[in-house]
């Protein structure tokens, strides 16, 4: 179905602006994309490669590119992150979103801040107790790749969710533009496999 979709903008490309293209692209493709994603989190690079290929396509296609391009150049220039960090950005949008409101609580009750047995720098550092993964599928699974993933981001980013829970802030999400705007910048700043396990 998306294949069809590209087609279709394909054929109505020369009559578009590059921001209609794109408003076009990322409403009917992106959103089949980024829809339920979280779920692919930590899946194999050959399935990531998969759909990367369709998004490399769109990008193609909206901005008018024919033949051999730097996909990466183009996505940059489109401000579209790769298929593999918009699969960490949801799942570190939703493990800030657990732990500032603390649910839902099935959730929540998988993200166990670290706490040294004695006292380290790493006291601070607000990180989470990752969960040993014996097997692909348990890595995979949000108990061992959400903290995983949480650990790996920015000081800065950590603390926004930890500062700032519901027990000392009646606003949840005061702080969620914040942290949105910051994973983003950083996203952008990291290789696409930096923070796939």
């Amino acid at each position: 179905m998306t294949h069809f979709h590209l087609r279709a903008l394909f054929h109505i490309r020369n009559c578009l602006t590059i921001p209609s293209a794109n408003a076009i692209a990322c409403a009917i493709v992106g959103s089949k994309l980024d829809y339920c994603n979280a779920v692919l989190a930590g899946v194999s690079d050959y399935n990531v490669h998969r759909l990367q290929v369709v998004q490399n396509r769109a990008a193609k296609i909206v901005l008018n590119v024919r033949g051999r391009a730097s996909v990466s150049q183009l996505r940059d220039q489109l401000h579209w992150q790769p298929i593999a960090n918009r699969i960490n950005y949801k799942v570190a949008l939703l493990t800030f979103k657990t732990l500032v409101c603390h649910q839902p609580q099935y959730l929540d009750a998988l993200l166990v801040p670290y706490t040294p047995s004695r006292s380290l720098r790493s006291d601070s550092g607000h990180l989470l107790v990752v969960s040993h993964a014996r097997t692909v599928q348990h890595s995979r699974a949000f108990a061992s790749y959400a903290p995983c993933l949480s650990n790996r981001l920015p000081q800065n980013l950590r603390d926004l969710a930890f500062l700032h829970s519901a027990s000392t802030n009646p606003d949840c999400f005061s702080n969620l533009f914040a942290f949105k705007s910051g994973l983003k910048a950083f996203l952008f700043d990291s290789s696409p496999s930096f923070l796939v396990t």
